[in-house]
């Protein structure tokens, strides 16, 4: 199994969080992020884990891979041993895609079987918007994973600032960073 983190499955950059938070405050959380990623990689995937801007990319790294891969953006919180296990259950109970989308209704996970560039041209698609004609044209099985929430802009960091469920040092980080509410 591999596992590659992919910069174009990230959100855009947001200037609302960067005002939010400061720039210097949205940096380190998006430091921070990029980090959480990597560490979840090289857990789920020890020693075939990469980095990838694009799908491209990620193809060119997966050369002579031949087993289950997950692609996943550096913007989610809540990538974890659960959701990779979830993802390789589908893969292994025939699905040829398996996806998670974010609240933005982008993918923040993706499961193929193995790196073959008809499934990759298809997630392609799935990025550029096509989600159900490239599955039903393709004849693909989709596996669905639970919904998530990216920390891509401000309203993520607000709503993650309140979340009991939100990973401790994270809401730490954007609590510091947080304006103080007028007084009344």
């Amino acid at each position: 199994m591999a596992a590659v983190i992919v910069g174009s499955l990230a959100a855009p950059e947001d200037p609302a969080l960067d005002e939010l938070l400061g720039a210097d405050g949205a940096r380190a959380l998006r430091a921070e992020l990029a980090a959480r990623a990597r560490r979840w990689a090289s857990e789920v995937a020890p020693g075939r884990c990469f980095e990838a801007t694009t799908l491209g990319a990620a193809q060119a790294a997966l050369h002579g891979h031949d087993g289950p891969v997950l692609l996943a953006a550096p913007d989610v919180p809540a990538l974890d041993q659960r959701l990779a296990r979830a993802a390789l259950d589908d893969l292994a109970a025939g699905c040829d895609i398996v996806l998670g989308a974010a609240h933005d209704a982008r993918p923040y996970i993706l499961a193929v079987p193995r790196p073959d560039p008809k499934l990759l041209a298809l997630v392609e698609r799935l990025l550029d918007g096509g989600v159900l004609g490239a599955f039903a044209e393709g004849g693909v099985t989709l596996g669905m994973l639970r919904h998530e929430r990216r920390l891509a802009s401000a309203g993520d960091a607000r709503a993650l600032a309140i979340d009991p469920l939100a990973p401790a040092d994270l809401a730490a980080l954007v609590r510091g960073r947080l304006p103080e509410p007028p007084r009344r």
